[in-house]
C-alpha cells in the first residue's frame, strides 16, 4: 500500500481556510466523474473558503479538470479507511464529511464553523432533507429551518415530500449525514477496524459519535437543513449487508486507524489479522506507529489492546 497526493493546498497562502471537506471517491462509484464534477462545484460555492480533499482508491487518477487536492492510494478502501485518509491529510482545524451524492447548502460550512467556534464543540450536525432522485446534485441552496419539512421513523426512508433526516432535531439519533469536527480537540484518528482487524462497513459514524459521547466532549445540534442526502437503498454503503453490529459487540473496537497509517507512512501492518500477542516496535517508523496509537487509546479511554506489528 502507498499513496501520491496531487494539487497540494499552498501553505503561505494568506487567508488559510478553516474547514477541510474530504470526499471519498470510490473507484467503484456509477458515474463517479459527473458526481466529482457537481460536487467540487457544490464545494467551490460555499459562502466562505474550504479546502477540498479528495482520497481516491485502487489506484484510480483524478480526472485533469480537478484542480483540488486529491490523494489515490495504491489498493481498494473502505468508505471508512477513506474518511480516516481525509481526517490524516487535513490541514485545518476542522475536518468534514461529504459523500460523492450528498451536497450543502451554499452556506452550510460557514453556518456549521461558526457554531463550531461559538459553542467550543468538538462536533457540529445539522440536518438534511431526504431525496429520491438526483435533482438536488446540481442544485444551489440556503441554509433552511425547518418550515415545509416532516420527519418519519421508517428506515430506509420512503419517499415523502420535505422528508428530513432528524439529525439536527435528535429524532434520529444520528448527527448527520455528514458533520463537521475539531481536530484540535479530537486528533487525526477514526475507527476503521474492529478488535479483530476486520474493517468497519457501515457504522463507523454511528461508532466515532458513541466515542465522543462517552469522552463527554461537546456535540451541538443544529435544527436547520443544511444540505441534501441521497437514499438509494441499492447503491448506498449504509445499506449494504454487514456484519458490523455484531462485531462490535464480539471483538470491541481496534483503536489501530487507518489515519495513523497515512500520518506515519507505515502500511506494512495493513490487510493483515491482529494478533493477541504485541511485538515490540522494530525501527522508528513502527515506534513513530506505536506512539501515535497509544496516544489515541489515551484519548478515547480505551483498555489497552494488542495489535499486529512487524
Amino acid at each position: 500500500m502507498h499513496f501520491e497526493s496531487h494539487n497540494q493546498p499552498d501553505t503561505d497562502q494568506k487567508d488559510q481556510p478553516l474547514v477541510t471537506v474530504f470526499c471519498a471517491v470510490w473507484h467503484q462509484q456509477p458515474d463517479k466523474l459527473e458526481l466529482l464534477r457537481s460536487h467540487w462545484e457544490n464545494l467551490k460555492s460555499q459562502s466562505i473558503p474550504v479546502e477540498p480533499c479528495y482520497i481516491f482508491d485502487n489506484g484510480d487518477q483524478a480526472p485533469d479538470w480537478l484542480e483540488a487536492p486529491w490523494h489515490s492510494f495504491s489498493k481498494p478502501l473502505t468508505i471508512y479507511e477513506a474518511w480516516a485518509a481525509g481526517v490524516a491529510l487535513a490541514g485545518t482545524r476542522y475536518a468534514m464529511n461529504l459523500n460523492m451524492d450528498d451536497r450543502l447548502a451554499t452556506n452550510a460550512v460557514q453556518e456549521l464553523s461558526k457554531k463550531a467556534v461559538e459553542t467550543r464543540s468538538a462536533l457540529v450536525g445539522g440536518d438534511w432533507l431526504i431525496c429520491f432522485d438526483k435533482d438536488h446534485l446540481t442544485q444551489e441552496f440556503p441554509v433552511t429551518g425547518y418550515d415545509g419539512t416532516c420527519f418519519v421513523p421508517a428506515w430506509p426512508p420512503r419517499p415523502c415530500e420535505g422528508l428530513r433526516l432528524g439529525s439536527g432535531s435528535g429524532e434520529r439519533g444520528t448527527y448527520g449525514a455528514a458533520t463537521m469536527w475539531d481536530l484540535e480537540i479530537i486528533g487525526k484518528w477514526y475507527p476503521t477496524y474492529f478488535g479483530n482487524g476486520e474493517p468497519i462497513l457501515s457504522i463507523g459514524d454511528a461508532i466515532f459519535w458513541n466515542l465522543l459521547q462517552g469522552k463527554e466532549l461537546k456535540m451541538t445540534r443544529m435544527r436547520k437543513v443544511i444540505g441534501r442526502y441521497y437514499s438509494d437503498p441499492n447503491a448506498q454503503a449504509e445499506f449494504r449487508p454487514h456484519k458490523d453490529n455484531e462485531l462490535i459487540k464480539s471483538q470491541g473496537l481496534s483503536t489501530r486507524s487507518f489515519a495513523s497509517a497515512v500520518l506515519s507512512g507505515d502500511f506494512s501492518w495493513y490487510g493483515k489479522a491482529e494478533a493477541f500477542a504485541k511485538k515490540p516496535p522494530l525501527n522508528k517508523i513502527e515506534q513513530k506507529s506505536a506512539a501515535l496509537e497509544a496516544k489515541y487509546r489515551k484519548i478515547f479511554g480505551l483498555p489497552e489492546q494488542a495489535v499486529a506489528a512487524e
